[in-house]
């Protein structure tokens, strides 16, 4: 609401020249047509007779008339309109003047006016949009180096305590670890910040001021937290530079419908896979119950032809012996 009535007051205040040069230009034809009106309207006897003399009596009182008859309010004192009465008294004459100068004002100049101011607020638009653009380029480019600043502070003081067995000191020497000792160039991108580690670094005025410069959660104990979206225990670069950026600022509404459409997608994902798993396995047990089947039938099978087999054995005609004696 504040963005549109900025921009209608540096429009109108845009403007103010063209308004001056209409509102001459409006005059001139004004005063051009009211001269004409007072030396034929205003001079006629039939002016009088109809009780019209007091509207063209003067170039002023003329002027206020026409300009009166071209906003629309074109009318007597007891509600006849003007131009009804003298057309009546003039005839032709006066309706083809009253149509080329209603032309002329309304449809001409007044037309021309709402044109050009209608350029002036696309114009003020376009500008206030590039001033925007420009303004959101240089906030960009601030929060950028802000958090690479930031980022180097980290990065610094891992490299000063990654070859430390622990980072819970005495207090002496973490009172002996300030910003200027971080502020060196050994950036990495392999980085593991531990809690530790970021609560000491964040204790530091310096630190404290980078953070606000890049409107951080005033709760910074608690950040680690925050930022530690997998639960490792430590930040990489990608994360923490990912994680800052994503917690500055206010919380908006949209950053609760992202999070809201993207727990809805997972589940989504997930109720897909539990039924493609259900399928899968629906398959895979009646490809089972059809193998057992077809081993069922196999054992079946071969137990019939081994009985047959020992049957045919037993009953079969024994071979005749004959003695060799005789």
């Amino acid at each position: 609401m504040m963005r549109e009535l900025r921009l209608m007051v540096k429009g109108l205040l845009a403007g103010a020249r063209t308004l001056l040069l209409a509102f001459i230009l409006l005059f001139t034809v004004i005063y051009v047509i009211a001269g004409f009106a007072t030396m034929t309207i205003g001079s006629d006897e039939r002016t009088v007779e109809i009780g019209l003399q007091f509207y063209f009596d003067s170039i002023p009182a003329s002027m206020f008339t026409a300009f009166r008859c071209f906003t629309g309010e074109c009318s007597n004192a007891d509600g006849q309109p003007l131009q009804h009465l003298l057309a009546k008294e003039f005839g032709h004459v006066f309706i083809l003047c009253y149509v080329a100068s209603y032309m002329l004002v309304t449809m001409g100049i007044f037309n021309v006016i709402l044109a050009v101011y209608v350029d002036i607020m696309m114009r003020a638009a376009k500008e206030n949009d590039a001033k925007g653009a420009e303004q959101t380029k240089r906030e960009s480019i601030r929060v950028a180096r802000t958090t690479r600043e930031l980022i180097k502070i980290f990065s610094a003081a891992y490299n000063a305590f990654r070859d430390q067995g622990s980072l819970k000191d005495d207090d002496k020497s973490i009172r002996t670890v300030a910003a200027s000792d971080f502020m060196e160039d050994g950036m990495t991108d392999q980085v593991h910040i531990t809690k530790e580690l970021f609560l000491l670094v964040v204790q530091d005025r310096h630190v404290q001021k980078v953070m606000d410069d890049l409107d951080l959660p005033p709760d910074r104990a608690n950040l680690f937290e925050m930022l530690d979206g997998d639960g490792s225990g430590t930040l990489q670069t990608a994360e923490l530079l990912q994680g800052l950026l994503k917690v500055r600022g206010e919380v908006n509404k949209s950053d609760t419908v992202a999070n809201l459409l993207a727990n809805k997608a997972v589940q989504n994902l997930v109720s897909d896979c539990q039924d493609q798993n259900t399928k899968g396995f629906q398959a895979l047990h009646q490809s089972i119950s059809l193998l057992r089947a077809e081993v069922s039938c196999m054992n079946n099978s071969e137990s019939a032809g081994d009985r047959h087999r020992s049957e045919s054995v037993i009953f079969a005609p024994q071979p005749r012996q004959v003695p060799l004696g005789d």
